[in-house]
């Protein structure tokens, strides 16, 4: 009966238990995360990974998974020039952005790319979470 209790009271109350937060990333992990994120990039973009840099903007982890979004720089920190890449062009159009978007699991100790989108200039994670069936709450 007690246990019965504990859940009724939230339910008649309208409070329904959430599923778990996204956990906090340790410096460890955020520099695993980003650097497995950015040689990916480098890849999409078919470069030396030693011109690119990306500038984490958001960075949510739940358990296995990962969800960054990062700015794309130069490693001096400056914005990112597309000169060079097969997206030069569109870049020059406006029809790229300097954002990276990259989906991540982690498989024993290293975080392995799910996905990525280099220079969206729509949500293109937006189904990520059912495609790859990560946690939604990662996308939110």
């Amino acid at each position: 009966m007690k246990l019965l209790m504990n859940w009724a009271l939230p339910i008649a109350l309208g409070v329904m238990p959430v599923a778990a937060a996204a956990a906090a990333v340790t410096p460890a992990e955020r520099a695993a995360i980003v650097a497995s994120a950015t040689q990916a990039a480098a890849r999409e973009l078919k470069l030396d990974a030693a011109r690119l840099r990306l500038m984490p903007e958001q960075l949510k982890r739940q358990s296995d998974w990962a969800f960054l979004t990062a700015k794309l720089q130069t490693p001096a920190g400056q914005r990112f020039d597309y000169a060079g890449t097969d997206r030069h062009e569109a870049a020059q159009a406006g029809a790229v952005s300097d954002l990276c978007a990259a989906l991540l699991r982690r498989e024993g100790a290293a975080w392995k790319l799910v996905d990525i989108a280099v220079g969206p200039t729509d949500v293109a994670w937006e189904a990520w979470a059912t495609t790859h069936k990560a946690p939604a709450e990662l996308f939110r």
